[in-house]
């Protein structure tokens, strides 16, 4: 007996420990503490990070002179001597230095192309780091409204599930027609299902952010709202032109198509002097192999510009300067609209939002808790319980949709404009 007895102790001890260790960590934070962490820890932005650093070594090499180049001569093999190598005064060598020097401000230019590519890095960065909080608070309120309607089905399969017991009893008594327990069945798989097609959701939502942030996999993310987050009308406050305005100046994508257009000229710049031929300037020494014995020499030499004058370099450019001056003008297009779409987007939520009473859904909620209470007394049919139970699901559902609709039109108008005129 009490050899069992410290057997199934150590069961229970052994199962509390592998249970334990099979405990998915949960990480319970705040909206700013996500975005702490993604910054911290995004692989993409730091990504991003080592490519500005990759463009201002650009700058670094455009900056450096060309070197100076040496040429030393010395004879194999002297047959008049017949030494090999022959370092000695009847042997003969020569030494040549030459350096080149860039004409047209070939060097300047080139330093300012680099550096505006430095910038356009820089730009591509702020950028994708627009893009990617984006992703990261659209997907915080996505996560925390959808576990909000998980809770609901929760609690109401709990109920039905209490229900389809006591049915089941009373059934067994003949108190019950069978039709009933179908019908409190049928509701309650309805709900299960839709319940477990949300929780896959939700772990997509979960795996979205868990990677934005690098949490480990298997980490359950439990955001946190302050009360009344998004309830100020916040749209109202802007008009489309402040908006448009704010945006052309934050907005980092409309920055890289500007710059794009100024690297481009510099680089139409750069190739024209390229069409100007560079100088070459050299000393050289030979000891004996000229007209007179250790002969000192100065050398000049320039290509003559006859046939390649680097026109189809110049060219390009110029097709290049004139597309990017295209592009420019379709991503301001493309910016005015996309300011426009998300600010009406923004007014409509706002609008439902505030047709909505507030203390609608409090109602709603204690409403039903009576419905159930009358119920389980049976003071009410089973067909208008399942009524009344499917409008309050669909309810809350929608509610929670909508105001997880109002923060996604709040923060695309950020996401459009390059800046939070929106702070939850």
């Amino acid at each position: 007996m009490i050899n069992r007895l410290a057997g199934l102790v150590l069961f229970a001890t052994v199962f509390r420990i592998t249970a334990s260790a099979q405990v998915t960590d949960t990480l319970t934070l705040t909206l700013p503490q996500a975005e702490q962490q993604f910054l911290q820890r995004n692989i993409p932005l730091l990504t991003q990070r080592y490519s500005i650093d990759s463009a201002k070594a650009g700058v670094i090499t455009a900056k450096l002179y060309d070197n100076p180049q040496v040429t030393f001569e010395n004879v194999l093999y002297n047959h008049t001597t017949r030494k090999w190598f022959d370092f000695s005064y009847a042997g003969q060598n020569s030494l040549q230095a030459e350096q080149l020097f860039k004409l047209a401000g070939k060097r300047n230019k080139a330093v300012k192309l680099a550096q505006s590519g430095v910038k356009m890095s820089e730009y591509q960065f702020y950028d994708l780091l627009r893009t990617l909080r984006f992703s990261l608070h659209d997907n915080f309120y996505d996560l925390y409204y959808k576990e909000q309607s998980l809770e609901t089905f929760a609690s109401q399969i709990a109920f039905l599930q209490t229900v389809v017991s006591v049915f089941t009893a009373q059934q067994a008594q003949g108190n019950i027609a069978p039709k009933e327990i179908v019908r409190i069945k049928s509701m309650l798989y309805d709900l299960q299902h839709d319940h477990l097609q949300l929780q896959q959701e939700i772990r997509e939502t979960q795996s979205d952010l868990a990677l934005l942030m690098r949490v480990p996999p298997g980490t359950v993310i439990r955001p946190v709202l302050p009360e009344g987050v998004g309830d100020k009308p916040m749209a109202l406050e802007y008009s489309f032109q402040s908006l448009l305005d704010t945006a052309r100046v934050n907005r980092y994508d409309l920055k890289i198509a500007q710059e794009t257009v100024n690297y481009n000229h510099l680089n139409v710049r750069l190739q024209k002097s390229m069409a100007v031929p560079d100088l070459q300037l050299g000393v050289s020494y030979d000891k004996q192999g000229n007209f007179e014995r250790n002969y000192n020499g100065l050398s000049v030499s320039m290509p003559l510009p006859f046939f390649n004058r680097n026109q189809g370099n110049i060219k390009t450019a110029q097709a290049a300067l004139e597309s990017s001056k295209l592009q420019l003008e379709g991503q301001e297009d493309e910016l005015a609209h996309e300011v426009m779409n998300s600010l009406q987007q923004a007014l409509q939520t706002e609008k439902l939002v505030r047709e909505f009473d507030p203390g609608f859904e409090n109602e709603y909620t204690t409403m039903m808790n009576e419905v159930e209470k009358n119920f389980r007394l049976h003071n009410i049919g089973l067909l208008e319980f399942i009524d009344l139970y499917d409008a309050y699901r669909n309810n809350v559902l929608k509610m929670n949709e909508l105001k997880y609709d109002r923060l996604h039109a709040l923060e695309s108008l950020n996401y459009t404009t390059g800046t939070p005129v929106f702070h939850p």
